[in-house]
């Protein structure tokens, strides 16, 4: 699919607000083990990641595609991070710097525009790059990793949420669902866990760890089916531009992608070593 940098700023530019309203300050999918309320299987997965990631404490931490900042301000208060979120989105920044003066973080945590796909940081500058579901919206995926092993200092890690295509597609169905999520949600492609592995390991990442946890976080899309049941949800979706509307339209399609094996969900870590010269 053919979408712009631009045309992902002003999605979220207009989205944030009713994702903040409707979903909370972490504004991705949860990871369930049980009941539990959606805010808490939100907490789970960047828990699951975290751990997942080996973080340590008083890491140097690039949030990437912060969003209104939930992750940035999870990583400074479990872990005493310092935390820099970059959104490319300006409301996203607003209010996420603002959720960090209202929690007393920020002296801790700090966000700015910049767009993923140019990294303007110097080499060894981060501990830990965080990546939640936000990789799948840049065009070149393999680019973006090697930038990021640039401004890893050595022994670093990466840790990234994804949605991945299935492993193996074979029907034209699932070809079918995947463009409508592409094109809903504003992705230029859907590599397959595989390939993010790849990728990696092409950058000179080791002890590469990819999960499929698609069973764990799928239950996410009935939650937000039923967000834009509501009536006052669907009266502001009618009155909305055909992005919106193509963008509420994929939510269907993310939950048959999750049933059908069209769609999977990656929860991935690496360290970066330098490569021997």
């Amino acid at each position: 699919m053919h979408c712009t940098a631009n045309d992902i700023r002003e999605h979220y530019d207009v989205v944030s607000v009713f994702y903040r309203a409707l979903w909370g300050d972490h504004i991705h999918h949860g990871y369930w083990e049980g009941d539990e309320p959606v805010a808490q299987a939100q907490e789970k997965l960047i828990e699951k990641l975290a751990e997942q990631a080996g973080l340590r404490r008083g890491m140097r931490v690039l949030d990437v595609g912060c969003g209104v900042g939930g992750s940035s301000l999870w990583l400074a208060q479990e872990y005493d991070c310092s935390v820099l979120g970059i959104t490319i989105s300006p409301v996203q920044a607003r209010m996420a710097q603002a959720q960090a003066a209202a929690k007393g973080l920020a002296r801790k945590v700090s966000f700015e525009v910049i767009d993923a796909n140019e990294l303007p940081f110097s080499e060894e500058t981060f501990d830990l790059i965080w990546i939640v579901e936000c990789i799948e919206h840049l065009k070149d995926k393999p680019a973006f990793l090697k930038a990021c092993s640039r401004i890893l200092s050595p022994g670093g890690s990466i840790a990234i949420c994804s949605w991945a295509r299935g492993a193996a597609l074979v029907q034209e169905r699932d070809e079918r669902i995947l463009a409508q999520i592409c094109h809903g949600m504003l992705l230029p492609s859907l590599p397959t866990i595989v390939d993010y592995q790849v990728w990696l390991h092409r950058c000179s990442f080791v002890d590469i760890r990819a999960r499929d946890v698609t069973g764990f976080v799928s239950r996410t899309w009935d939650h937000c089916l039923r967000i834009v049941q509501n009536p006052p949800v669907r009266f502001l979706v009618n009155l909305s531009d055909d992005r919106i509307r193509d963008f509420v339209g994929a939510f269907e399609a993310m939950a048959t992608g999750y049933e059908t094996g069209s769609l999977s969900y990656a929860m991935i870590t690496a360290a970066w070593q330098r490569a021997a010269p």
